[in-house]
């Protein structure tokens, strides 16, 4: 199960705290929340570049790969 990005995390806790009236829904926290949703997505992005470059480095040094036909 994949793990759950830090501006994920935050972005649950701050509405959280909206939820509970503890923080009022005003245009400042509505900010906030769009650049935590906007930096979740390119984190998001470069771990699954990651996980794309990891893939490829581990078909290449595969056993499978390395027998000539």
């Amino acid at each position: 199960m994949p793990s759950k990005t830090l501006p994920a995390h935050l972005r649950q806790v701050l509405q959280a705290h909206v939820d509970q009236s503890q923080l009022s829904d005003d245009d400042e926290l509505r900010e906030i929340m769009t650049k935590l949703s906007t930096l979740n997505e390119r984190v998001e992005a470069l771990k699954a570049s990651a996980r794309a470059k990891k893939a490829d480095r581990i078909a290449q040094c595969s056993p499978l790969s390395n027998e000539r036909s």
